[in-house]
């Protein structure tokens, strides 16, 4: 027995008030008139009788009311084991459905114990089965039905999602608190280290939950196609190169034939040494790719059990060199020379510069080019303006460059912000302006080397107020600044690109710059991925546009329900395989989902590790598999309040009942002694 709070004891003290009030209080003499006392004789009287407890029952029933008080805020407990207080236990039949399941005969042994544990319920044991992946699908209500819990294990398949142990706690601990009775968790999986969260804390059990582990193999050895890394876009098949990673878990060294596949034709093979539980890296050159998506596919001899992580799918789009419009005024040909150099530096020639008046641009159709770049324009036409925003609105990408031209202007062309002014370098110090805060992060200026020893001599100074700065000066001009428009994007840089107001052009950052911002306002850059593992997300729309997007999963069945297609925002890919996706935006693109290759690791979780899982949910859990083998529940503190507070109430009206008795059984006789007094 214990105290949640036992310095309410002290209140105990307060048991000296029935004392006070039934003996100190008790004797009072009441002044008497008389004319004299010389008739009467001096004499001592004891005062014994008068110390004397009376009315010892009211006596009693006040001090218990006092010391039931101070007992119920103590807030006494006792421990009591949960498991003991009706008799019910709910088992728990959790069989792991990760692409490692797939190895061998895996499945079809989970399937096997996990009828046998079903098989060793009572007659009305309530138990439910499910199934664990990267999230928690329970196939069953709680049930004590044989027949349908033995159709939902039958039901089991594999997937190719990756296993989450921490995922399975969090739902065992929901369990445990909606039902409020002892859990017995049967995990029956091969228990791969992988599963494990990355804190230890998220695989706490609550009290009384028995977890009993069914491993189904131990470590065995893997070879895996790791990874593949293809462009997203081919314009020159002859200037592609694929990089294939071959991977061996728990491994000899050996030798693996590598082979390259498109559109289900074979294009290349290759041998690789592969090292003892090491990797090694095969690149082809060339891709023979027909115009439009392809499928693409690298693959190893089979050589292991695990044979779905053997190949790896990836998807490429062969296209002609999408056109990038450079509107300006002529006045700046320097720009467009360093522009169109460092497109075709960028390595796969996927963009061509096509320059343009700003007077001729009014009439051009948009939607024919990647991007576009507004060059330090000193008059924008209203309907040229008129068409950038519609063409960013449904979807397309802006770079509008500011310089002494735009410096007239009263703001920015589309971005809509203010222009203060030109800022230029001062004639003391170092005379020139650098960058000292940047957004190293963004796709467009993740390769830029936080432009190091760049030297800025003027810049327009904007005032950002709707857009998001992503450069700075060590002025605090904001040198790079990005605002989302509807479906699209505008990014703004303010200083010029013909080495006359900066000499970034002749920096090393130039061309990644480019190439990244290229790739970014394109469509190409790694936020849209193409090659993606399972369970993450394609987005389908990033505005309130209401125009339906599609997507068709490997099987060529529509995933998104009417309703979805006008109002999801993303989709998740739910298994191996193509996805053709078509955005909001009309943006279609082939999409290549491939199984998390951590599940070819199928190293198992250490024995101790299993232990202090187990010991999290239960005290000295056997761990044993089967019902017998379950130890018994965790005590729980029982608090007794209720009881006490029963009593309480019970021994107050019985205080009342006698006090009243008393009260009224001593007025007639105070009634004689006041008339005698009289």
């Amino acid at each position: 027995m214990g105290f949640f709070a036992p310095w309410f004891l002290a209140g105990a003290v307060a048991v000296g008030l029935p004392v006070w009030l039934h003996l100190l209080k008790r004797h009072k003499t009441d002044p008497k008139q008389f004319p004299s006392l010389m008739f009467f004789e001096y004499r001592e009287t004891s005062s014994v009788k008068h110390r004397r407890l009376d009315y010892l029952l009211l006596f009693a029933l006040r001090t218990l009311i006092v010391l039931l008080l101070a007992l119920l805020f103590a807030s006494p407990f006792i421990r009591r084991s949960a498991a003991s207080l009706d008799g019910k236990r709910l088992t728990v039949v959790a069989i792991d459905r990760s692409f490692s399941m797939r190895d061998g005969d895996h499945m079809a042994r989970a399937k096997t114990q996990a009828l046998q544990v079903l098989g060793a319920l009572k007659p009305g044991d309530q138990a439910q089965v499910i199934a664990l992946s990267g999230q928690v699908q329970a196939l069953t209500q709680i049930s004590a039905d044989p027949g349908e819990l033995r159709a939902a294990v039958a039901a089991v398949q594999p997937g190719d999602n990756r296993a989450s142990f921490g995922e399975l706690a969090r739902y065992l601990r929901t369990v445990s608190e909606a039902q409020r009775m002892p859990l017995e968790v049967h995990l029956i999986s091969d228990l791969q280290k992988s599963a494990m969260p990355p804190g230890f804390v998220d695989l706490r059990l609550d009290p009384n939950t028995n977890l009993v582990f069914h491993a189904l193999a131990g470590a065995e050895k893997n070879w895996a196609v790791e990874n593949v890394v293809a462009p997203r876009r081919i314009y020159d098949p002859k200037r592609v190169k694929l990089i294939a990673t071959v991977v061996g878990f728990g491994a000899p060294a050996a030798k693996r034939t590598v082979t390259l596949v498109l559109n289900g034709r074979e294009l290349q093979s290759k041998s690789v040494d592969v090292p003892a539980n090491g990797r090694a890296q095969v690149e082809f050159a060339g891709l023979d790719a027909p115009y439009g998506f392809s499928k693409g596919e690298v693959h190893i001899d089979a050589a292991d059990a695990l044979a779905g992580d053997d190949r790896f799918i990836f998807s490429v789009e062969r296209g002609d060199p999408r056109k990038v419009l450079l509107i300006d005024d002529g006045r700046r040909p320097r720009a467009e020379l360093y522009l169109s150099a460092a497109l075709d530096a960028s390595g796969d020639g996927g963009f061509q510069l096509e320059p343009m008046r700003a007077a001729v641009a009014t009439g051009a159709n948009l939607a024919n080019y990647a991007f576009a770049i507004l060059n330090d324009v000193s008059n924008v036409p209203a309907p040229l303006e008129s068409s950038l925003q519609r063409y960013v609105n449904a979807g397309g990408s802006l770079l509008v460059v500011l310089g002494p031209g735009a410096a007239v202007l009263p703001r920015v062309p589309v971005l809509d912000e203010t222009i203060q002014k030109s800022t230029y370098a001062g004639r003391e110090g170092e005379r020139f302006l650098t960058v000292t805060d940047i957004d190293a992060g963004h796709p467009a200026l993740r390769s830029v080397d936080r432009f190091n020893a760049v030297k800025f001599y003027q810049a327009i100074r904007v005032t950002a107020t709707k857009s998001r700065v992503l450069a700075k000066l060590n002025d605090a001009t904001p040198l790079v600044l990005e605002r989302s428009i509807g479906e699209g994007k505008v990014l703004a840089f303010a200083s010029t690109f013909d080495a006359i107001s900066n000499d970034l052009p002749i920096h090393a950052s130039w061309v990644p710059f480019i190439a990244q911002a290229a790739l970014y306002l394109g469509g190409g850059g790694a936020e849209q991925s193409v090659n993606l593992k399972v369970d993450s997300y394609v987005e389908l729309r990033t505005g309130d546009n209401k125009t339906a997007a599609e997507v068709l999963d490997p099987d060529g069945k529509r995933v998104l329900s009417l309703e979805e297609a006008v109002k999801a925002r993303n989709v998740a890919l739910d298994r191996e395989g193509f996805y053709e996706i078509k955005t909001a935006a009309g943006r279609r693109s082939l999409v290549a989902a491939h199984a998390d290759r951590s599940e070819s690791d199928l190293t198992p979780i250490p024995e101790e590790t299993l232990d202090l899982w187990k010991r999290t949910g239960t005290a000295g859990a056997a761990g044993e598999g089967g019902p017998a083998g379950a130890a018994e529940a965790a005590d729980r503190p029982w608090g007794l309040w209720p009881y006490i507070l029963l009593l309480l109430l019970g021994v107050a009206v019985a205080e009342s009942v006698v006090a009243n008795g008393y009260l009224r059984s001593s007025a007639p006789v105070r009634d004689s002694l006041k008339r005698e007094a009289a």
